[in-house]
């Protein structure tokens, strides 16, 4: 009974538009009332203070400083056009070109919304002018805005890490395999549709030419680097790395390429903030529906009863994949991760799955959902970049997140193409 009309409260909640973290805020608070009357109200603030109390938490709003820096300071459109000089010769031109700049903001964002605004401002009007219809050129950026969330660094990886108890490195590690295999499949995707409708490949760069892209971009592809080395060198943990790769955005977009004023970092900040408030949000509220089902023993009664049904581990992977592609329609990414990962955590370890792999799986799954409406944040973003309807973008994006379904359920049942990388690196 309980179980029931905390579920039926929480969808009636988001049927009617209430924010998701409000939605989750209510429903707790309605079964705490309900059925469990004896219980005191202060054992929800205490469990929202326990959600929010982790240290690598505090990775996330320096990832996202890191890509408002590199969105105000010029670094995207320094990288476009270094993707430009090295691949814009390729079947696809501009298309392609926005794939390749979308991978490499990638390792900077840690977001696709960040990346489909950074990259998808530039990129997205040049396709369109080139012979792209305005749908199809929204739908290229989304798709490729999409592994923002799966090459590192990822906020994604950095919530589930925190709450699955995993590694961030060897998460981050995790994600490159998988990322460049998904870059790959779209790229093929673009080829097909650039061939159908004609569209013009750019005059390949020439050595010099490269050259001067590749020293205009130079100091800004550094920061990847010094992220993630800093991280696999066991020099800094996540959150050091991230403060180091926004210090480091913020003195080359200031101090080298001086497209950022200090007028201008005000607005940086308080975009920052309110980015980072809103995952913390439901971090701390999400954090007391979580103790709920786990009051309620349904991350063992689902354990049991999926184990039972499925027994054989791949299957299960399988299941979950498409249980998550779709909740991840409806629910937007960080918090579905949230609210599943206790959930299937013991689902998935009783089967004996890595959990290294799991957040792979979870992150990838999920994240896939910002192609796909109602929540579609990132078909939001490129279709108002495009000047298109949101139904143009979405029927034009339906092959390339078939082949994004296809990647994630063959990754599912091949856990050694993930995990072979960070287990060479001794994650």
């Amino acid at each position: 009974m309980a179980l029931a009309v905390l579920l039926t409260t929480f969808l009636v909640l988001l049927a009617v538009r209430i924010p998701i973290a409000f939605a989750l805020g209510l429903t707790s608070l309605a079964y705490v009332v309900l059925f469990v009357p004896g219980i005191s109200l202060t054992v929800l603030t205490q469990q929202m203070f326990a959600g929010a109390d982790s240290f690598t938490l505090t990775a996330i709003p320096f990832f996202v400083l890191a890509g408002e820096l590199m969105n105000a300071g010029g670094v995207a459109r320094r990288l476009v056009q270094f993707s430009k000089t090295l691949v814009g010769h390729f079947t696809g031109g501009v298309g392609v070109v926005a794939l390749f700049s979308s991978m490499i903001f990638a390792s900077f964002s840690g977001s696709a919304v960040a990346n489909a605004v950074g990259t998808g401002t530039v990129t997205i009007p040049a396709m369109i002018r080139t012979g792209y219809t305005r749908g199809l050129a929204a739908a290229v950026e989304s798709s490729s805005s999409s592994l923002g969330a799966i090459i590192p660094p990822s906020i994604p990886m950095v919530v589930y890490g925190a709450l699955a108890g995993v590694s961030i490195g060897g998460l981050f590690v995790a994600g490159y395999v998988p990322g460049i295999i998904f870059g790959l499949g779209l790229a093929l995707i673009i080829r097909l549709r650039a061939k159908q409708l004609g569209i013009p490949v750019e005059k390949r760069a020439s050595r010099r030419e490269l050259l001067a892209s590749l020293k205009e971009s130079a100091l800004a592809l550094l920061t990847p680097i010094i992220i993630m080395g800093g991280i696999l060198g066991g020099v800094m943990t996540p959150t050091e790395a991230g403060a180091v790769g926004a210090l480091y955005t913020l003195f080359v977009a200031v101090v080298i390429y001086r497209e950022l004023a200090l007028r201008d970092l005000p607005r940086v900040l308080v975009n920052t903030a309110a980015t980072t408030g809103v995952v913390m949000l439901v971090m701390t509220i999400a954090s007391v529906f979580s103790w709920i089902m786990a009051y309620e023993m349904i991350p063992a009664t689902l354990a049991q009863s999926l184990l039972a049904t499925i027994g054989r581990p791949w299957l299960l992977m399988i299941v979950l994949v498409l249980v998550m592609l779709a909740i991840g329609t409806f629910i937007d990414t960080l918090s579905a991760i949230i609210i599943l990962t206790p959930v299937i955590i013991p689902i998935a370890s009783t089967a004996g799955v890595d959990p290294l792999f799991l957040g792979l799986i979870i992150t990838t799954a999920l994240t896939f959902g910002v192609l796909t409406p109602p929540v579609g944040t990132v078909l939001f973003v490129t279709s108002s970049i495009a000047g298109t309807t949101i139904e143009e973008t979405a029927k034009a994006v339906l092959p390339f997140v078939a082949i994004l379904v296809g990647g994630t359920l063959l990754l599912a049942v091949s856990p050694q193409v993930a995990l072979w990388l960070p287990r060479l690196l001794g994650f």
